[in-house]
């Protein structure tokens, strides 16, 4: 059990929210749309070894708007709680619209990751079959989201507090404005990346739930165009959190608590 740390660093724009968790390392984790602020039990387990640090993205959850016009925005304010936190060197990871944003802040402080794990990310355009979550209903959004049956039942069972509802409902208005035109992609972030690659040897791990409905694992073959060097895992029976889903999976692919050094077993 480890202890979870809440503060609000002060950066040029506004108040960033993080939780953090343990004393190694640091391992930045992004989130997603639907994140609801909490810290997941997987970054429990990753705290364990790492100094696990979990902000909220500027404009969702508990963070300040600051002045975000698109997901680049997103990864410059992180980039700043990087700098106000001290830290020069990082296994980063992200999630959905958080992977796309960790590959933006790659891009900004090549130097300082060195490790790059992307889950179910969105950023491509892909083959162009994702759904467009901000048009799904509530139901049709959690069968997108997730594959276990016993998971979305208690999902239905259980609604959201007000508050948490009021959260993620800012998540999503957010989400919308920076990324829904053209839908949740940035036409030029395969040529930036691609060169990013190219230039910077970073080990890239791409992460994927084989059952994810919100960006379908077709989408890998996108991300390994751009990334042709990376090690890439599709962990079945799971949908677009396979994090959550199947976090020992999640942790024996990724070997970022049982390998040494970064944690990046295909170096």
């Amino acid at each position: 059990m480890t202890d979870e740390r809440i503060e609000r660093l002060t950066l040029h724009g506004g108040q960033l929210r993080t939780i953090t968790a343990g004393d190694g390392p640091p391992l930045v984790y992004l989130h997603g749309v639907g994140d609801n602020g909490a810290f997941l039990p997987v970054l429990g387990d990753l705290a364990e070894r790492f100094r696990v640090i979990r902000p909220d993205h500027p404009g969702f959850l508990e963070s300040d708007d600051f002045a975000v016009e698109s997901v680049g925005d997103l990864a410059a304010v992180h980039r700043q709680a990087l700098d106000a936190l001290g830290i020069d060197r990082l296994t980063l990871i992200g999630c959905s619209l958080g992977g796309w944003t960790a590959v933006e802040l790659a891009l900004l402080v090549p130097e300082r990751v060195e490790q790059l794990i992307l889950i179910d990310p969105a950023g491509l355009a892909g083959d162009g079959t994702a759904p467009n979550v901000f048009e799904l209903d509530p139901v049709s959004a959690l069968e997108a989201t997730v594959f276990d049956e016993d998971r979305r039942a208690a999902a239905r069972a259980n609604p959201r507090e007000p508050t948490v509802a009021a959260l993620l409902a800012r998540n999503r208005a957010t989400a919308r404005r920076i990324a829904g035109d053209p839908y949740m992609h940035d036409p030029s972030l395969a040529a930036r990346a691609t060169r990013w690659a190219a230039e910077h040897p970073v080990p890239v791990h791409l992460v994927w739930g084989e059952n994810d409905g919100v960006v379908p694992v077709s989408y890998l073959s996108a991300w390994r165009h751009v990334f042709p060097e990376a090690r890439v895992t599709v962990i079945p029976r799971a949908g677009h959190l396979p994090h959550v889903e199947r976090p020992q999976e999640f942790l024996e692919a990724t070997g970022l608590l049982t390998s040494s050094g970064t944690g990046a077993p295909w170096n």
